[in-house]
């Protein structure tokens, strides 16, 4: 399965690539919102987005908020990696389209967790799609 991580910072992104190699995943990388979205227009563009909140030339909020407005039927599936612990801060983005969240610095078994659960939600939708 493709996945696109989306972060600024190339220690956060280096990690997560590493580790999604190591679980068996493609990886494509974006180091910013902008190239995230250019990424996201394209035919074939993966189902599953890793996205930091805070990034330069557009947030994850925004990426969100886009996605989901241009692409109303995706399903993509949108994890969102803050370091923000305030509620209402998170409650804002996953309105905005994120379908889940993780706290930076996060544990490697938790982003398993997540990618597995979102795995299974992709491929229901698919499958889901398959039959209409």
């Amino acid at each position: 399965m493709k996945v696109l991580i989306a972060d600024d910072d190339p220690v956060y992104r280096s990690l997560l690539e590493s580790m999604l190699k190591q679980w068996g995943y493609e990886v494509i990388v974006a180091c910013d919102g902008k190239e995230a979205m250019e990424i996201l227009n394209n035919p074939g563009a993966p189902m599953l987005v890793i996205i930091d909140w805070m990034m330069p030339e557009m947030d994850g909020f925004e990426v969100c908020r886009r996605i989901r407005q241009l692409r109303p039927d995706s399903n993509c599936y949108i994890i969102l990696l803050t370091g923000s612990r305030q509620k209402e801060e998170i409650i804002k983005v996953l309105v905005a389209g994120a379908d889940d969240y993780l706290l930076k610095p996060f544990d490697p078994l938790d982003l398993k967790i997540h990618l597995r659960a979102a795995r299974r939600i992709i491929d229901l939708q698919s499958a889901v799609a398959a039959r209409c």
